[in-house]
């Protein structure tokens, strides 16, 4: 008896190296994203994203809101107070932010993933925030402050990018 369960042992032990799996691996689904309400970005004008209103805490307009050659699909906002805003939609994906600005962090704007990255450009205090529409397109606002801290250029920035999105039509 025992000899017949050595035996059985041996048996199962080399027949289990002997399995293969059939077919190809299967990628692992993306992780969740955080979108409330998924957004429409084909021919969204992305300068009609931001009114004078949003703008106030910040300064007033220099220049009426043009678009920037430089990024597709964006709109400058130059401000009297050395400060401006820029506003693209649409924009690369929330990853892909993600994985360029290592610096930044992970916050939310009206429950959407959103990457906030901000940093010393030259003179001025530059805050960028990809804000997550759908799962491969997001809206992007940004703030640059001559002379601004992270803190101040952050706090203005929040509401600037709270206003765009609800502008945004739903999906």
């Amino acid at each position: 008896m025992r000899r017949s369960l050595l035996l059985l042992l041996a048996l199962l032990t080399v027949s289990g190296c002997a399995y293969h799996i059939q077919g190809e691996p299967i990628a692992a689904p993306l992780p969740p994203l955080a979108i409330a309400t998924p957004r429409k970005t084909a021919g969204v004008d992305p300068c009609k994203l931001v009114t004078e209103k949003d703008l106030k805490p910040v300064g007033t307009l220099k220049f009426p809101a043009a678009p920037r050659a430089e990024l597709a699909n964006s709109c400058l906002f130059t401000l009297k107070e050395n400060a401006y805003v820029v506003v693209a939609v649409p924009y690369r994906p929330f990853e892909e932010s993600k994985n360029s600005q290592k610096n930044g962090r992970e916050v939310q704007t009206g429950k959407h993933a959103t990457w906030l990255s901000c940093g010393q450009q030259d003179k001025d205090m530059v805050c960028t925030a990809t804000i997550a529409v759908t799962r491969n397109e997001s809206l992007l606002v940004a703030i640059g402050m001559n002379g601004g801290t992270e803190t101040k250029a952050r706090d203005l920035l929040e509401p600037i990018g709270q206003e765009a999105l609800k502008r945004m039509p739903a999906a």
